[in-house]
């Protein structure tokens, strides 16, 4: 339904790491997996081409740039339903995180997109009490900028 091509996903990949960014990982773990963190656009394409043979496959990973500086938390849980109940998950979470989301599979049921939360949205949901590192700590202006060239990337790539 929606899957992009791996030209698609190469050319994202290179975009993102173009900046040299201080993080990209899996925004959610394989169940009983750590979270796998990319070190090059080379290494996201792989994994990219891994995904295309599992069904509803979607490369979905979270992006920070060191000027962004806020920090990202990486939570444990353990899978309570289904086939996979008694495994742990990873997920990681951060007000300003930049989310990738790249379906690769043919039977997706996603769309591609780069989103993140805005700084306003940020703030009122963390008065909410979601347990985060602070809001304020997020260089907001870097945030949008980044997502903003990554976004035009994929427009321009699709």
């Amino acid at each position: 339904m929606g899957a992009v091509s791996l030209t698609v996903v190469e050319i994202v990949a290179r975009a993102i790491f173009k900046r040299a960014p201080s993080l990209v990982t899996e925004i959610y773990s394989t169940p009983g997996e750590t979270l796998q963190r990319f070190g090059s656009a080379e290494d996201l394409c792989s994994y990219a081409e891994l995904l295309r043979q599992v069904k509803g496959g979607a490369v979905f990973v979270g992006v920070r740039y060191p000027d962004m500086d806020g920090d990202v938390t990486i939570r444990e849980f353990e899978l309570t339903k289904g086939p996979d109940r008694g495994k742990m998950r990873s997920s990681v979470a951060g007000w300003g995180l930049i989310h990738v989301l790249l379906p690769v599979n043919q039977d997706a049921s996603s769309l591609a997109s780069i989103y993140r939360m805005s700084e306003r949205g940020a703030f009122a949901r963390e008065r909410g009490g979601i347990d985060l590192p602070p809001v304020r700590d997020w260089n907001w202006k870097a945030v949008e900028s980044h997502a903003r060239r990554l976004k035009r990337v994929l427009k321009d790539a699709i």
